[in-house]
């Protein structure tokens, strides 16, 4: 008997929260038939030795599979190539996908990165992206198989959605604040609360820190009108391998927002900035300055559309719509 498989890598020493889109992707392929497989590729030599030479085909021996879906990547080059190995070798007939959920090479100088990259994406039969600028750039370096827009990444949010529609022009910024380097040089009138961890001691006067999380505690106090995506050092655009990154992925606190209830201000050149004016749920701007205007000039009436359209994305968020829609196209 055929079935369906994702498979997962994890790294036991990290906080979940660097592991909530993949978990989030394994629970909502759960609930359409869907076995979930988890390797743990941070371990020494000698484990991954034992891994790849018995632990791994002992478990697929026999196995037949319709679809597999590994969640990409798993960072180790030698692990990926063996599980793929050997599901050929037991279910030949089965479809490998490879589930996008950071591409090395669009955050890399390194040619050489970018190249061994693309060939392992050669070794399975489709690819499940983030968004059609990503699909256009491995279409750009070559990559001809099927590959299929998952447009958002769900986010299975445990906390009431919020759904305030009082307009106060309050904004919110939540993330690994290390990175977030353009909050250093903020200057806005309206005051933006800031979540994360690794807050500096020198911030401006805008920041209303409010302290670090969970994942699945701090949709609780995003409370404010919008949340903020944006990155890199400068507030006048998004630079740097942050900020450039954005040009073509899905950053998860997008979806973290939405399924909170809130709508979203965002980078215009953005790849999700078309996703959030498409379905009207947010406002895109050029530079971090221009959130002051957009945030002043926004009329109730016209924020309580905004909120309207993100209520209805939050649900289906919530309840993995995009993970199955795009799963029904592989």
């Amino acid at each position: 008997m055929s079935s369906d498989l994702v498979i997962t890598s994890m790294d036991p020493g990290k906080n979940m929260g660097g592991s909530k889109a993949k978990l989030d992707i394994i629970n909502f392929l759960e609930e359409i038939g869907y076995t979930s497989y988890i390797v743990n590729p941070y371990v020494s030599k000698l484990k991954k030795l034992y891994l790849a030479e018995f632990a791994i085909p002992k478990d697929f021996k026999g196995t037949r599979y319709n679809n597999v879906i590994i969640q990409f990547p798993i960072p180790s080059e030698k692990l990926t190539k063996k599980l793929i190995k050997v599901i050929r070798e037991n279910s030949p007939e089965a479809k490998i996908v490879f589930w996008i959920h950071d591409i090395q090479g669009l955050q890399s100088t390194d040619e050489e990165v970018t190249e061994r990259e693309l060939a392992i994406f050669e070794l399975a039969d489709e690819l499940i992206v983030h968004n059609q600028v990503m699909m256009g750039w491995l279409k750009n370096r070559g990559y001809s198989k099927k590959m299929v827009n998952l447009e958002i990444f769900d986010y299975a949010n445990p906390q009431p959605v919020n759904d305030n529609e009082i307009y106060q022009q309050s904004l919110c910024f939540a993330g690994n604040l290390f990175k977030s380097e353009f909050l250093r040089k903020l200057q806005l009138e309206h005051t933006i609360d800031v979540f994360g961890p690794n807050m500096f001691t020198d911030a401006p006067d805008c920041i209303n820190y409010r302290g670090q999380y969970s994942p699945e505690e701090l949709p609780k106090y995003l409370i404010q009108n919008f949340g903020l995506i944006w990155d890199g050092p400068s507030v006048d655009t998004c630079t740097g391998t942050f900020g450039e990154y954005m040009r073509f992925n899905n950053p998860h606190k997008t979806s973290l927002y939405i399924s909170s209830g809130l709508p979203i201000i965002i980078w215009k050149e953005a790849a999700l900035a078309e996703f959030v004016q498409r379905n009207k749920i947010g406002i895109a701007i050029e530079k971090v300055s221009d959130i002051d205007k957009a945030l002043a000039s926004l009329s109730q009436t016209e924020y309580n559309e905004m909120k309207k359209n993100t209520l209805a994305i939050a649900q289906k968020l919530r309840t993995g719509h995009y993970t199955k829609a795009v799963v029904q196209k592989i």
